[in-house]
């Protein structure tokens, strides 16, 4: 998916800069892309492709990747990835094994979610674990 929304964007920018104007983003996008964001909050430990996001929201791939990330500030397939890691970190820090907590986050498997999770937390996802275990509520007292 990521690799796909790269190319429609280039396409888009290039589109842009030399071709016809693109038609304006109006203001009923905002629903579509609450949907789109809803739909990645429900499904992100699925496999989930641009496509179905897409049908999802009722927009085409351009329009959802320039609505998108005009209105987010990132493309849907970051979006998606941090919702992912988001939820990682949450299993990791109750202790989950890494490789529970990649299945259950929608990634393909462990290799992958270390990798990426490293490269957007800046901390292997053990070392993580590690330090939320270690800086828990359990540790200072705090009840749950």
């Amino acid at each position: 998916m990521g690799r796909e929304e790269m190319l429609l964007l280039l396409i888009s920018l290039l589109i842009q800069r030399y071709g016809q104007p693109f038609e304006r983003c109006i203001p009923e996008c905002r629903q579509e892309i609450e949907k789109a964001c809803q739909y990645m909050d429900e499904h992100f430990a699925e496999r989930i492709c641009l496509d179905q996001i897409c049908r999802y929201a009722g927009l085409s791939k351009s329009t959802l990747l320039r609505a998108f990330t005009r209105s987010r500030g990132v493309t849907p397939y970051r979006y998606l990835e941090t919702i992912r890691i988001n939820e990682a970190k949450r299993l990791l820090a109750g202790g989950m094994p890494l490789a529970e907590a990649a299945m259950r986050t929608g990634f393909s498997d462990q290799s992958h979610f270390t990798n990426y999770f490293s490269q957007f937390i800046g901390l292997a996802p053990g070392m993580y674990r590690e330090i939320a275990d270690t800086h828990g509520p359990h540790q200072h007292g705090i009840s749950s």
